[in-house]
């Protein structure tokens, strides 16, 4: 039995090599790459919670520019105006300008600190503010003010971003202080003067007008008549109304009750003292004196504050009592005040 020697051929040989060399070219280029993901794992996940890894380029961020003013505001006061300028790309001026209207117009200041009218739909900014700006509107009847806040950007000259805002604009109250009257003697009460008094501060308006009343004083008069002084003041958040009136309860012939005219509009703080005089059947009468400046009298009358003079308090008594009564159509108006 003849035994034959198989050959392999070396071109077999050769192949067989290079398909280890590359077997193992493979697994170490796959050992690399696990080695590096590996290593970059943790800042991939640090990168997405931050939201800053993406797979892809992102859109930039769109530019916008909000403006913010108040709602609400007298004529004449002062507007404080600010504005929030996001995702701009470089320098940037700003410019503001507002709606013609009727009736209207608004100061801007000047570098040395005074104001200037400034002329509508024609942007300004003479302080080269960047984020705020004060302005003083004026206007005859109630007006809104429209303003409109422009972003250019140096680099270009072109208006990027524009913002707006409104802010309604009230004509201010006009104060005429009245001097009160003498009243001749009568039956019926009739007021002896009334005085306006505005509020040191015009306040934002929102919510509701309230009416309140107290009475300041209460004294005996000439020719046997008593004036009542009370003072009607708004001390709500709004404005409350002309047409408003109040109701005065006398102790005229038992009692007596007595309505005001339609009354004019009162501004929260705004107030009107009154004086009201009447006349009834008391009379004059020396009491012991009383440290204090009231008399003492009989059971059932009042003894208004009266007159020292000497060991002797000198006062006027009437029977019962005064009650004002404030009454308006806002919620909350309707106060009563007795003495």
């Amino acid at each position: 039995m003849e035994t034959h020697e198989v050959k392999t051929p070396v071109r077999d040989t050769v192949l067989r090599a290079i398909a280890v060399l590359g077997l193992i070219a493979v697994l170490l280029l796959g050992a690399w790459g696990i080695i590096q993901l590996a290593v970059a794992i943790p800042t991939l996940f640090s990168n997405i919670g931050t939201g800053s890894f993406s797979f892809f380029t992102p859109a930039p961020a769109k530019e916008t520019l909000t403006v913010d003013s108040i709602a609400n505001l007298t004529s004449g006061q002062t507007l404080q105006v600010s504005w929030n300028h996001k995702n701009k790309d470089g320098a940037y001026s700003y410019a503001i300008s507002y709606a013609c209207k009727d009736g209207l117009t608004v100061k801007a200041p000047l570098p040395t600190g005074a104001l200037q009218n400034v002329p509508c739909n024609t942007p300004f900014n003479f302080v080269t503010a960047t984020d705020k700006m004060a302005i003083v509107p004026t206007v005859k009847v109630a007006t809104p003010l429209i303003l409109t806040v422009s972003a250019t950007k140096l680099a270009s000259g072109a208006v990027t971003s524009q913002g707006t805002a409104t802010t309604n604009v009230a004509p201010a109250v006009a104060v005429t202080p009245v001097k009160p009257v003498t009243v001749k003697p009568a039956t019926k009460p009739s007021t002896g003067g009334t005085t306006y008094v505005p509020a040191p501060v015009r306040a934002a308006l929102y919510g509701y007008g309230d009416l309140a009343v107290r009475i300041n004083s209460m004294t005996p008069s000439v020719n046997g008549l008593t004036s009542v002084v009370f003072t009607v003041e708004n001390i709500g958040t709004n404005v409350v109304a002309s047409g408003w009136m109040f109701n005065a309860n006398l102790p005229i012939n038992g009692s007596y009750l007595y309505t005001s005219a339609p009354q004019r509009s009162l501004n929260p703080g705004d107030k009107i003292v009154y004086t009201l005089t009447f006349s009834n059947a008391g009379n004059y009468n020396n009491y012991q004196y009383d440290p204090n400046g009231y008399g003492y009298s009989a059971p059932g009358y009042y003894t208004g504050p009266g007159y020292n003079n000497g060991n002797y308090n000198y006062g006027y008594n009437y029977s019962g009592p005064v009650t004002i009564t404030v009454d308006a159509k806002d919620p909350g108006s309707t106060v009563t005040k007795v003495e």
